[in-house]
């Protein structure tokens, strides 16, 4: 029945496009209809990260799950229908014709064979082993039933694959005279290149689970182990600045466009890769609630992006930036080797979260810093600051005083004198110096030595960078071009 209704709507809808001809029009509500509906269909598509949905779990009671193989298929399968996450809004908003081949050479064909896996796909959308939004205490259990309810997630999915499918179909129909059969080998390699490298980016953090048959619990020592100070922890570290060397190198000589779409691309990836930890989890407690300074740094970025706001870049190049190598270099993940969930969402969230403003700058997205920036950041940090010791005050007041383990956090790791000591021993006693206010609200020591001195680390990484790219002349270039001016 699902096939039948999918099916025919998809007729119908593209008959209704080839005989309106709507996709041939110039005209500009026909534009503007098709970037809400591509909007649209992102929202969808990135809500379906908090419902449940077991085949993204990070553990399984049953390791056949990954160990056995047989679920390998699939994990490929999901993976490159994310690429249409990236390409299809930077097909439609800017109108590429490298993005619109991928679209017609490969997200409809992808879009197709997800459709055909839609069995595999609602056995793990209804699955009681499944957590997202679904594991929250508070919810009772009808309101959970609903969320793993057959027809709510066949409904689901097949309004994102029919919006993904039909989009597919508008920017084919809408390029297809522009295709030609491009006979220069090297551009071609190039092409294939370029999706094979958005493929990477866009990778589910849960995929390499299945990919590698499983993550092993290890010694330290073992090359599998991701720790700080291991293999895998060095080489994680010299990737991500090679990484930023040679696309710095490698787009400089685009066009502003060019180099605007490729943190583009990696910001998309980052919200997703972020989010997913949220399907796999279990239950979304106030300790994963996103208020890191890396977990927001997704939400700040593409926001950056989106608005080409300055005072938002100069709050990520310098806080967001320097908190995630902080982050890098501490390693603060799990011994369950480099293929666990939860490493590669700590390795691809960083990883973004650095290079993202860090090209922004180098690429000349932005203007080059100056001193009078520096406001910007102190006032942003500050702000953010003293909303966290807030919400992270208040939570921990709730958690000592019901103790209730869902209000347990550390934000800026200035709330668990346990959790932060066993990265930063010697801060323990700074949690010891402390008062409580209403016997409820406590204030330490720590928390004023978290703000100062990280303001102090920024504030020496922003006078750095600005004196690396002093002489960084494509912004000045990047002021020509068509983009900056709309």
């Amino acid at each position: 029945m699902f096939y039948i209704i999918f099916f025919s709507l998809v007729l119908i809808a593209t008959l209704a496009l080839v005989f309106t001809k709507a996709y041939k029009s110039e005209n500009p509500i026909v534009d503007k209809v098709l970037k809400v509906v591509v909007v649209v269909w992102m929202a969808i598509y990135f809500l379906n990260l908090f419902l449940p949905d077991a085949f993204a779990m990070r553990t399984f009671d049953d390791v056949t799950n990954y160990v056995g193989g047989e679920n390998i298929w699939f994990a490929v399968v999901r993976w490159f229908n994310d690429v249409a996450f990236v390409i299809l809004p930077i097909a439609i908003f800017f109108k590429k014709d490298l993005f619109n081949k991928f679209t017609a050479y490969a997200v409809v064909a992808i879009c197709l064979l997800n459709v055909a896996a839609y069995f595999e796909y609602i056995k793990w959308y209804t699955s009681t082993d499944g957590a997202g939004i679904m594991a929250l205490r508070f919810f009772g259990d009808e309101t959970k039933a609903f969320f793993i309810n057959h027809t709510f997630r066949s409904i689901y999915f097949g309004v994102s694959m029919f919006l993904e499918l039909m989009l597919a179909i508008f920017i084919t129909l809408r390029s297809f005279k522009s295709f030609k059969i491009n006979k220069n080998v090297k551009s071609v390699l190039i092409n294939v290149a370029a999706f094979v490298a958005i493929l990477f980016a866009i990778i589910p953090i849960y995929v390499p689970q299945y990919l590698f048959k499983g993550y092993s619990m290890v010694g330290a020592g073992n090359l599998d182990n991701f720790k700080m100070g291991t293999f895998f922890h060095i080489v994680w570290m010299i990737g991500v600045i090679i990484e930023g060397v040679v696309l710095s190198l490698v787009f400089k000589k685009k066009s502003y466009s060019d180099r605007f779409i490729l943190v583009l691309i990696l910001a998309f990836a980052l919200i997703m890769q972020y989010n997913q930890m949220f399907t796999g989890i279990g239950e979304i407690t106030t300790h994963r609630m996103p208020f890191q300074l890396c977990n927001m740094a997704g939400l700040f970025i593409l926001l950056m992006l989106i608005t080409k706001n300055e005072k938002i870049y100069h709050f990520t190049i310098v806080i967001n930036s320097v908190g995630a190598i902080i982050a890098m270099a501490m390693c603060d993940t799990t011994p369950y080797g480099i293929t666990y969930i939860m490493n590669i969402h700590y390795v691809t969230e960083h990883t973004n979260v650095i290079l993202v403003p860090i090209l922004c700058a180098t690429l000349g997205i932005f203007a080059p810093l100056k001193t009078k920036d520096i406001k910007h950041f102190v006032a942003g940090f500050s702000i953010y600051f003293v909303a966290i010791l807030l919400i992270g005050g208040t939570f921990t007041g709730l958690y000592e005083s019901t103790g209730n383990s869902y209000w347990n956090c550390n934000y800026l790791f200035m709330f668990n004198k346990a959790e932060s000591t066993k990265i930063l021993s010697f801060v323990g006693p700074l949690f010891d110096v402390k008062f409580k206010l209403f016997d409820f609200f406590t204030l330490s020591l720590v928390q004023l030595v978290v703000y100062v001195v990280f303001l102090a680390i920024c504030t020496g990484a922003f006078f750095l960078i600005k004196f690396l790219l002093r002489k960084n002349t494509l912004w000045e270039d990047s002021q020509k071009n068509e983009l900056m001016q709309n």
